[in-house]
């Protein structure tokens, strides 16, 4: 089985270095449509059977240019891929929603805003679902995943076998339109090939 794991392309949110809340519905910008459609045309040999991604539409945006290369694979948006929630956060300015974390004692990975959701949350499942996927789909499947950065960044970890924490969660979580290739084997040995690529923006 290959599953390519994609993040969706750029949103004017992303470009102004502030985050693409879950309540956002900000669409791909003119960048972003780019990126998607160079990404498409790069992965058209992949000859992909399944797709999934995210609810919100910037993630759906960036599949349909990836599938318009794919037309008999459908496409499924699921709940489990959405970004992290950030619960009343997500009606704050970003910059005191920042120093609330800074300030915080609690270890990163279970802090999480009133009404929100942890690293540790989002991470249980978003690999909840990719342990479902494993189970239900045949080994000469070729599933595609769009998503986003939070998500993609912890499930990537659990993927890789590392530890949640800040450190490797920066160092993991892909940028706008940066796919992963891994191949699983019906004994569960994982092979990446490409882990957060940006070859097709070269």
């Amino acid at each position: 089985m290959k599953i390519i794991i994609v993040r969706h392309g750029q949103t004017d949110e992303n470009a102004d270095g502030g985050l693409a809340l879950r309540t956002s519905e900000i669409l791909l910008n003119e960048e972003g449509i780019l990126q998607a459609e160079k990404l498409g045309h790069h992965l058209k040999n992949h000859k992909i059977t399944h797709a999934y991604s995210g609810p919100l539409k910037r993630a759906i945006a960036t599949a349909e240019k990836v599938l318009a290369h794919h037309p008999e694979a459908k496409l499924v948006a699921v709940d489990h891929l959405d970004e992290q929630h950030l619960g009343v956060a997500e009606t704050m300015p970003k910059a005191q929603w920042k120093e609330i974390k800074k300030k915080s004692t609690e270890p990163w990975y279970l802090f999480k805003a009133e009404k929100g959701e942890s690293y540790t949350q989002m991470q249980a499942r978003v690999k909840k679902f990719f342990h479902q996927l494993l189970q239900t789909h045949k080994p000469d499947d070729t599933i595609l995943i769009v998503s986003h950065g939070g998500t993609l960044g912890v499930l990537l970890l659990d993927i890789l076998e590392k530890e949640l924490n800040e450190e490797n969660y920066r160092a993991h979580q892909p940028k706008n339109t940066e796919f992963t290739i891994v191949e699983i084997s019906p004994d569960g040995f994982k092979k990446i090939h490409v882990l957060n690529s940006r070859e097709h923006l070269v």
